[in-house]
């Protein structure tokens, strides 16, 4: 193979595959290296791989080792693989810990500071691009003492993803499982855990906390033995290799958190919501920014359902979600959710006063 680094990760990958994990071929910059075979339809539908043709990123993901093959013959360019997951038998959840620096009068100038470290799309989820939570630039991205940069006198605060996991293991009494970690290039971690077959779990960016990201269904991992424009991925020393330990309960739930108990006043029933409302749900979710339109579309699918709405809205909320980059199968897992947590939570009383 001309690529010598395809040949590398197509073998880590049929390795990942031989203990039951799905993958897809990625460029350095940790995207799908197959490219979509809609790209030049002018008007491209949702396409799950119906048609037939490869490129349809994570849905693109399989454990046959022909299919592996394939997929990367597809992609001589590829340079790593990803690992899809909430998909059996592991039903795998990524916890992504970013790692920042923050000091005072960081440089920028030639080389420029980045907010995102230097990636183009946010890897490990379909719903790409998710921006850095603080903006803060990785240590040895920029020189202070070279001659043509610039100081500024911001203070970007500190990322520490690790600490703050360990802060939220404290609070809800669990313990951070020994699990599969694998080191990124910019000195962060990725921890490989189990979720409970008919469990889904969202990805999210930041939403448990600075710098703890989370890949669920329809996202995936870098695998080990990948390289990126920044460096490889590996296993950390002393890491299992291939055995994901299972997600601690308290952390289950905090993944899948509830939408908060509606609160019941006497008198009659409110009337039903009228055009108005159901259209400014719509507005929310189309006006989501990067790294926020699955937790918009969880929260609007969830108002629609608790007013009795949501079969009639959901269509119009994921055709939303698509027009903000959300992939099809994403946003469709979203509502279904909110639909199921809706019916779940919502009690109403058995009379009115």
């Amino acid at each position: 193979m001309a690529n010598p680094a395809l040949a590398h990760a197509l073998a880590h990958a049929l390795t990942a595959a031989a203990h039951g994990f799905r993958v897809i071929p990625l460029t350095r910059a940790k995207l799908p290296a197959v490219r979509s075979p809609h790209h030049h339809d002018p008007a491209p539908l949702p396409c799950h791989g119906e048609c037939g043709r490869l490129g349809h990123g994570v849905h693109d993901a399989s454990a046959d080792p022909e299919a592996i093959r394939a997929l990367f013959a597809a992609a001589p360019w590829a340079t790593g693989y990803g690992i899809a997951c909430g998909c059996a038998p592991h039903h795998l959840i990524g916890v992504d810990l970013d790692l920042t620096s923050g000091r005072a009068g960081d440089p920028q100038g030639a080389g420029g500071a980045s907010g995102t470290d230097g990636r183009v799309g946010k890897p490990g989820t379909s719903d790409l691009g998710k921006p850095r939570a603080n903006g803060a630039r990785m240590p040895g991205t920029s020189d202070p003492g070279r001659p043509g940069t610039r100081r500024t006198t911001c203070r970007k605060d500190r990322t520490d993803g690790l600490a703050a996991l360990a802060r939220l293991a404290r609070e809800h009494a669990f313990a951070i499982p020994r699990t599969v970690t694998v080191l990124t290039p910019s000195g962060g971690r990725h921890l490989w855990l189990c979720g409970p077959p008919g469990l889904t779990v969202p990805n999210s960016a930041g939403r448990l906390a600075s710098g703890i990201d989370i890949r669920g269904l329809g996202g995936y991992l870098v695998g080990p033995g990948s390289y990126g424009s920044r460096g490889s991925y590996r296993l950390a020393p002393g890491s299992p290799a291939w055995t994901p330990a299972p997600a601690p309960p308290a952390l289950l739930r905090l993944l899948t958190p509830p939408p908060p108990p509606r609160a019941y006043r006497f008198g009659p029933p409110s009337p039903e919501p009228g055009p108005a409302a159901l259209a400014g749900l719509v507005r929310f979710v189309r006006a989501s920014r990067q790294g926020q339109r699955n937790d918009r579309l969880f929260w609007a699918a969830c108002r629609a359902y608790e007013t009795g709405a949501g079969p009639e809205l959901a269509p119009a909320l994921i055709e939303a979600a698509l027009d903000t980059g959300l992939p099809p199968r994403e946003a469709r897992a979203t509502v279904a959710s909110a639909a199921r947590s809706a019916a779940r939570h919502l009690q109403p009383p058995e009379t009115w006063a």
